[in-house]
């Protein structure tokens, strides 16, 4: 691995104002100004997975989404590369992890990351072009923006997209929280949109705020990894030095006071929060003491401040938290439920008055600790998680040097009294702070859409036809532009007749799981979902929360599904406890999982209650989950493999959950499921850590010295009516394909790579969904279209039926791209360790030797293959049935 290159202090136009370390990281940050005013904030750091983004300060000037909409048009053309599916063809021909655009609060973000620097370095050039000189065309507005369609109606993907997320609870709270907390701030404003405003905007306002804040003085470049600095520069100034300056959009200002009161409304879900706007000139240390007061109050179902909302009658409202998207922190919290305002805020001040426990602190503060450690992907882009933080605390005003990394952890560990300074914190911030809102969601009836409404004859009928973006394929062959990834070499071994597989990987963190098959999965779905959502708030997930987090570990359980590489209806259930955590307290974490995992009970004394909230909560966010659950039923329309995640994570779970609630013997039940769940036999277990391979698996004799080695008895029915909801504002559609380990599995992930590009604008178009999706998902042979916040699925199923009619000639650099995007999918960015984990899953499932034969497939899939998948497409006339919820008994000795 190549180092970072060394700083210099004048780059291109660009002058060095400050150079810091990063330990944690191995390398630094340096603060870069450009003659036209223009940021660069540099992160070198020896990480293949580089990343990079252009943003600009963005404040709302009203409720119209002026930053949104722009954010949208700006991609959609532009004078090099010009055609409205700019973004979609580039997205084509780049082997990148990452590329997407996000408009915050305040400041609009372009961000890519990859681990191919040539490609990295073009999409900079692509997006600087695209935020400089964009078309910003009238019929792109009509498209994205908004609209009247033919039956008078307003239509538009923005305008769909938020009424999706005005669907949510959480961004009603959230958009509240800042009208009452920073009057007369662009804070007040919403910078997506809402619905009702955005057609009131123009596309002559569009292009009136882009030239005022797309410009030199108000751009900040972050740049992060092993990317050429002087290449990034010199790109940078190219473009810069033929533009005029500009000014730049002027930092948030401090507001020291709200309304105390704020109501708005929700269709169906009514809720209470507190929030208090927070100083915005907080040091280091207070900023990172904040982040763990926030960990010991909110952080883990049995905290305080969720234990108190539950007297008050509901889980934690949405949006409870510390928020750092504006340039003065908030931290709220409140009860998902309709309560006297004075009454919750009284609670509350109560909670954060208490003085945490020594246990209480150190272990929030353990768990603060290993996030700001752990720089591995975990399969998003690191580079692209830092971005946020450096960003936005750049474009607030603020000190950029990511607060995580600047030392204050180890400042925070070495107080003599961290329960004093937290409680100390938390009376100055919180409890004397006058600078709050009540903010009560009620129920209520949205408004009705406006229909009919006047508007230019130049907002109807648009036109939608436009010439493709005239972009090719980099010059290459794949590969010569991608690595394929080496898993770390996996050891095998034994501990206590439990087969474990080990791996060294360089860090500072562990990671192991512990993991159980179930031989019967459909028999165990009914008490399963109802274990895995009572345990965090047991006895015994409480004590580990606790502890654990107080040696620098989180631990959780969770259930899976893998399909057979021959046959993809046969599936196999595993349920796993997951531990990550410092290497060198690892042996101590173990020690007390072991003691704690079959002494303390695994439920909760208010079970019945946390299940039926669940629940509650579950239905509650229908409107929110629809693409996801749609495409989950979808997918069991064509394989009943499904059928055990669509109990797991489907609208029946709610229902289960609700029989489970309900059952007299839920709690010896869900003891005798737990005490089977992790007998030792039966079990098998990874270890990934900082040592040699043959050596690790004894850190794992603790916890399994502790596990019984068998059980008997058995579980008790449960059945429950299926309520099958429908669901609204999503298509979605599935077809089968073939086995992982058949020959033309490779061609069918081609075919939905081309379906992902060739279905976009057919469906976006015409109006309706925000975005589509088509994926093949080889191992589970099944091809997936869905739309997500689409008015008209009706319209969308039309256009996937007839996908293969949509398919463009599927040759030269039009396979050429599909592969691109096939490889990008089946090669995602993992960390290390979890390459060492999915290895030895291959291993346990059958996947390993097929792995090298797929890939080699996508290389040399010709235009027949392609064509030959294509014409074998049959998707289903009808929905899936609704499937039975009569779980019988099962003996636990048939796990």
């Amino acid at each position: 691995m190549t180092p970072p290159c060394p700083p210099a202090a004048h780059l291109h136009g660009f002058r060095l104002e400050r150079l810091r370390p990063l330990p944690v990281l191995g390398g630094s940050f340096g603060e870069y100004r450009h003659e036209s005013g223009a940021r660069l904030l540099h992160v070198a750091a020896p990480d293949e997975s580089s990343a990079l983004s252009v943003s600009f300060r963005t404040p709302a000037w009203s409720d119209a989404g002026h930053p949104h909409v722009l954010e949208h048009l700006v991609l959609m053309g532009s004078r090099r590369f010009p055609g409205r599916d700019a973004f979609q063809a580039w997205q084509r021909w780049q082997l990148l992890d990452y590329l997407n655009a996000s408009t915050t609060r305040d400041w609009t973000a372009f961000t890519a990351s990859g681990t191919v620097p040539g490609d990295l370095l073009e999409t900079l050039d692509f997006l600087l072009d695209a935020a400089f000189h964009p078309l910003l065309e009238d019929g792109a507005f009509r498209q994205e923006a908004w609209r009247v369609q033919a039956d008078g109606s307003l239509g538009g993907v923005i305008l769909n997209e938020m009424r999706g997320a005005q669907a949510h609870p959480a961004r009603r709270l959230r958009e509240a929280a800042g009208a009452a907390l920073f009057p007369g701030s662009p804070y007040a404003w919403q910078s997506g949109g809402t619905p009702e405003a955005l057609s009131d905007l123009t596309v002559q306002a569009v292009r009136a705020y882009h030239a005022q804040h797309y410009v030199p003085a108000n751009l900040t470049v972050f740049v992060y990894g092993l990317l050429p600095l002087p290449e990034v520069t010199r790109r940078v100034n190219e473009v810069l030095r033929e533009l005029r300056r500009g000014e730049a959009a002027p930092a948030p200002q401090p507001v020291s006071a709200g309304v105390p009161k704020w109501t708005v409304t929700h269709p169906s879900s009514a809720q209470t929060l507190v929030a208090w706007a927070l100083p915005a000139n907080l040091t280091p240390l207070e900023v990172q003491g904040l982040n763990v007061l926030g960990l010991a109050l909110l952080g883990h179902p049995d905290a305080p401040l969720p234990r108190a909302m539950r007297v008050l009658g509901g889980p934690l409202a949405d949006g409870s938290g510390l928020h750092a998207d504006t340039a003065q922190p908030v931290l709220a919290a409140g009860v998902a439920a309709a309560v006297d305002g004075s009454v919750l805020l009284e609670t509350l001040l109560n909670v954060v008055r208490t003085p945490l426990s020594e246990s209480e602190a150190r272990a929030a503060l353990g768990r603060y600790t290993l996030s700001a450690l752990d720089t591995q992907h975990h399969g998003f882009p690191y580079g692209v998680q830092l971005s946020f933080d450096v960003l936005g605390a750049a474009h607030h005003g603020h000190d950029a040097l990511p607060q995580a990394l600047a030392g204050a952890v180890q400042t925070l560990q070495s107080l003599p009294d961290l329960p004093g300074f937290l409680t100390d914190l938390a009376r100055r911030l919180v409890v004397d702070n006058p600078h709050r809102s009540v903010v009560q969601l009620a129920l209520a009836a949205d408004p009705v859409p406006r229909t009919g409404v006047p508007v230019p004859a130049e907002m109807s009928a648009p036109e939608m036809t436009h010439a493709p973006a005239q972009i090719s394929a980099r010059s290459g062959t794949l590969a010569e532009r991608v690595r394929l990834p080496r898993a770390p070499a996996l050891h095998a071994g034994e501990v206590l007749d439990v087969p474990v597989q080990a791996a060294q990987v360089t860090g500072a963190l562990t990671q192991l799981s512990v993991s159980r098959d179930l031989r019967s999965p459909l028999t165990l779905l009914g008490w399963l979902p109802a274990y895995l959502a009572v345990l965090p708030r047991s006895p015994l997930g409480q004590a580990l929360t606790r502890e654990v987090q107080a040696l620098g570990a989180t631990w959780s359980v969770n259930a899976d599904t893998t399909h057979d590489p021959h046959d993809p209806a046969q599936v196999t259930l595993s349920v796993t406890l997951n531990v990550r955590g410092l290497s060198g307290r690892m042996p101590d974490v173990l020690a007390r999982l072991g003691q704690d995992w079959t002494a303390l009970s695994p439920v909760p004394v208010d079970a019945p209650q946390a299940l039926r909230d669940r629940a509650a909560q579950l239905r509650t966010h229908l409107a929110t989950q629809a693409a996801q659950l749609g495409m989950l039923r979808a997918a069991l329309a064509v394989n009943p493999g499904f059928g055990v995640r669509e109990l797991c994570d489907g609208t029946t779970g709610h229902d289960l959950l609700a029989a489970a609630a309900a059952h007299p013997a839920l709690d010896s039940t869900l003891r005798a499921l737990h005490a089977a769940l992790w007998s030792r036999e039966g079990l098998r277990a990874v270890v990934v850590a900082d040592a040699p391979g043959a050596a690790l698996p004894s850190v794992l004799r603790p916890l399994l010295a502790g596990l019984p080695t068998g059980v008997s008895g058995a579980l008790p029915p449960l059945s429950a009516e299926s309520t099958w909801p429908a669901l609204t504002g999503s298509a979605a559609l599935a077809w089968p394909t073939v086995p992982y380990a058949h020959p033309s599995a490779p061609a069918f992930a081609l075919l939905g790579r081309a379906l992902q590009d060739a279905l976009h604008a057919p469906v976006r178009a015409q109006g309706g969904a925000y975005a589509v999706t088509v994926r093949a998902l080889p191992e589970a042979g099944v091809m997936l279209a869905v739309s997500a916040r689409d008015p008209h699925p009706e319209r969308t199923l039309e256009v996937f039926r007839a996908a293969a009619h949509h398919l463009p000639d599927l040759r030269g650099e039009a396979l050429e791209a599909a592969r691109l995007g096939a490889v990008r999918q089946v090669l995602p960015l993992r960390s290390q360790a979890m390459q060492a984990r999915q290895a030895a899953l291959d291993a346990q499932f059958g996947f390993a030797p097929h792995r090298a034969a797929f890939l080699r497939g996508l290389l040399s899939a010709t235009p027949d293959d392609l064509d030959r998948v294509a014409a074998s497409l049959t998707a289903p006339s009808l929905p899936p049935a609704r499937p039975s919820l009569a779980v019988p008994a099962v003996a636990l000795g048939a796990l």
